[in-house]
């Protein structure tokens, strides 16, 4: 058995959940994203990290992180000690060293937001996925609260309530999503998919993020309700999203802002001519393809019904997204490894935070 499948099937029960975390100059919030999803009380996660090639300390950071999970300790006072006047303390892990599996990867040059999702995605094993931005929080039941409609069979999407925090963790608002419909997620607006986790099949069968799509997650995600995905609302506050305000880049640059808002107007007047696939059919479409077997694959569509990519659509190849830097950890494996044709962009002997106890994890 290898390691993905080792890890796929390590906690029975618990179907394995990918969380890709994109990341683009966040290194002054990217630490306690990355924590906030190694202390979730579900016991199977695959983090996938993708920096686009960031200009700011994002990179020395996870760095940073990668050389804690794979030994760093914490202590705790436990004992006092009479006769020798000394406190006595237990140390432990600082990090769990089961039930993560933790893939870094490092973009050679900047090719923007949905590109890194993808990126991320492709490298997903899990049967669940989800993408959390590095500057967000998922509470410690995010991931274990969310994946229980998709283990009971009752949804391939939940999504749940969220804080909006400032910078300084103070809870600006308490954001309660209304309860799904077609109506009240798409045609009223979009209003679902911040803290949500959903079945990778999807993907499998409706393509990936849109790399043309100004409103990337909302044109994904009506493509997914369009194609006959089953959504559910979880009434619970499990996610904290960083505001923007005062600190507007990148996606929230007013520019890019504004071309988001303005196709997701376009999304919103088109769910509104259009009535979804029945729940659940997207999955009838996918065993009558794989039944059909590669060598009989119908012709693609450029018009599905639903509005959704062709089932021949698949992630862009990795050529398109070089990566000159590959780091994995798992139980059982530590492996550092630098992959592509650029050379590390530091000295192997400077102090990158991966030190020689890191490496032997």
């Amino acid at each position: 058995m290898n390691t993905d499948e080792s890890h796929r099937t390590a906690h029975s029960g618990h179907p394995l959940i990918s969380v890709v975390v994109p990341s683009y100059n966040h290194g002054r919030y990217i630490g306690s994203c990355l924590d906030s999803l190694m202390f979730q009380d579900y016991p199977n996660l695959e983090i996938v990290i993708t920096d686009d090639a960031s200009t700011d300390d994002s990179l020395a950071v996870i760095r940073r992180f990668l050389r804690d999970v794979a030994g760093a300790t914490a202590s705790y006072a436990c004992r006092y000690d009479a006769a020798a006047d000394v406190i006595e303390r237990a140390v432990h892990p600082r990090y769990a060293r089961t039930g993560r599996r933790i893939v870094f990867l490092r973009a050679e040059a900047n090719a923007g937001s949905t590109a890194n999702y993808n990126l991320g995605l492709a490298q997903c094993t899990g049967d669940y996925c989800t993408f959390v931005p590095a500057d967000d929080i998922c509470h410690p039941q995010l991931f274990s609260t969310l994946a229980r409609p998709l283990m009971d069979d009752t949804a391939d999407f939940a999504y749940a309530d969220m804080f909006v925090v400032d910078d300084d963790m103070r809870i600006l608002r308490e954001f309660r999503l209304p309860e799904h419909s077609f109506d009240a997620s798409f045609r009223s607006w979009y209003l679902c998919g911040v803290a949500k986790l959903y079945r990778r099949a999807l993907h499998d069968r409706f393509g990936p993020f849109d790399e043309t799509a100004d409103a990337d997650d909302h044109e994904c995600f009506l493509r997914f309700a369009l194609g006959g995905a089953r959504f559910v609302h979880v009434p619970h506050t499990l996610y904290s999203a960083r505001s923007h305000e005062g600190r507007e880049n990148g996606l929230h640059a007013p520019g890019r802002f504004a071309r988001l808002l303005e196709h997701s107007k376009r999304l919103v007047l088109m769910a509104r001519e259009r009535e979804p696939a029945q729940p659940g059919v997207w999955r009838e479409e996918m065993v009558r393809t794989d039944a059909a077997g590669a060598d009989e694959m119908p012709e693609p569509r450029t018009a599905h019904p639903s509005g959704a990519y062709p089932p021949s659509v698949a992630y862009p190849p990795s050529a398109t997204y070089p990566i000159i830097e590959r780091v994995v950890l798992t139980d059982e494996e530590r492996s550092f490894l630098t992959e592509g044709d650029c050379a590390p962009d530091t000295d192997p002997n400077a102090d990158t935070g991966m030190d020689t106890e890191a490496r032997r994890g």
